[in-house]
C-alpha cells in the first residue's frame, strides 16, 4: 500500500478495514484497533472468520461483499462486541490493487448518536401527546408545534389511550403554542376530535391566538359542536361548575 495513503487512513476517525479475497486482513488503522479492542499485530493477516469466529450471518457484511461481488452500505447495524453494544454504520467497496481484489471497509460507531436521537425522539413524543390530568374526569392537553411527521401519528394514536387509561371524560384542548395552522393541522384536529368523540369524550378549545382564529375562518375549518375558550382558567370553571370534582 501506498506510504502516504496508509498514513493518511491512520489518521481518520472512522475505522477503515481492509481484507483480500480469502477473506485475510492486509491493513487496519487505529481507529478501527480502538473500536473493537483489537491489537494490529494479532489481526493482519489473520482471516476475518477467525478474529469474529461467533458472528451471525446477517452481520457478516464483509463476507457478502466478497461472495456476492456486490458493494454494501447498513446505515445503522447492531452489533454486539465483548460486552460492548454498538450501532455502527458500514460501508464496504471492492477495488483492485496490483491486479488484485481487495475490500476496505469503513465503519463509524454512531452509537452515542443513536442514544441522542432515540431521547430525543422520546422527549418529542412526551411533548406531542401529553395528556394532563387537572381533575377527576377532566384534563388538559397542551398542543406543541409539528416539527416531524411522526408527530401526527403519535398524536392520534397516544392521546385517546392515555384518555382511556386516565379515565378522562372531559378534554381541553391548549392551542396557546400553536402560532399557526393549516390544511394539515385541520384533517389532524379532525380526526382527533373523531377519535375522541367515539370514546364518549367530551372536548373543548382554548387558548386560540387571533391569528389562528383568523386562519380557522380563512381556510373554512369548521369544528361543529366543539366549545371554545379563551383560556384554560375559563374552560377548567365550565367543566368544573358542570359537574366535575377537584381531585388536588
Amino acid at each position: 500500500m501506498n506510504v502516504l495513503l496508509r498514513n493518511a487512513m491512520d489518521l481518520l476517525d472512522e475505522g477503515v478495514l481492509i481484507l483480500n479475497k480469502d477473506f485475510k486482513v492486509t491493513y487496519v488503522n487505529p481507529a478501527y484497533v480502538q473500536m473493537f479492542q483489537l491489537e494490529e499485530e494479532r489481526v493482519v493477516g489473520e482471516h476475518i472468520h477467525d478474529i469474529y469466529p461467533n458472528l451471525p450471518q446477517s452481520k457478516r457484511v464483509i463476507t457478502h461483499t466478497i461472495e456476492r461481488e456486490k458493494d454494501i452500505t447498513l446505515e445503522s447495524m447492531e452489533f454486539h462486541w465483548r460486552g460492548k453494544e454498538m450501532i455502527l454504520h458500514f460501508k464496504t467497496k471492492r477495488f483492485i490493487h496490483e491486479g488484485e481484489w481487495f475490500v476496505l471497509s469503513r465503519i463509524v460507531d454512531i452509537t452515542k448518536q443513536s442514544q441522542t436521537e432515540k431521547h430525543l425522539i422520546h422527549m418529542i413524543e412526551e411533548m406531542t401527546a401529553n395528556v394532563v390530568t387537572i381533575a377527576k374526569g377532566y384534563a388538559l392537553l397542551p398542543l406543541q408545534p409539528i416539527l416531524r411527521e411522526e408527530q401526527r401519528l403519535i398524536l392520534l394514536e397516544r392521546v385517546p389511550v392515555q384518555c382511556q387509561e386516565k379515565n378522562v371524560t372531559r378534554l381541553v384542548i391548549q392551542f396557546s403554542g400553536i402560532s399557526e395552522i393549516d390544511q394539515e393541522w385541520a384533517v389532524l384536529l379532525r380526526n382527533l376530535l373523531h377519535s375522541l368523540k367515539l370514546l364518549g369524550i367530551e372536548v373543548a378549545l382554548a387558548g386560540m391566538r387571533p391569528k389562528v382564529v383568523r386562519q380557522f375562518i380563512e381556510n373554512n375549518i369548521r369544528l361543529n359542536d366543539v366549545r371554545t375558550f379563551m383560556n384554560i382558567s375559563q374552560a377548567t370553571k365550565y367543566f368544573l361548575e358542570t359537574g366535575l370534582k377537584a381531585n388536588f
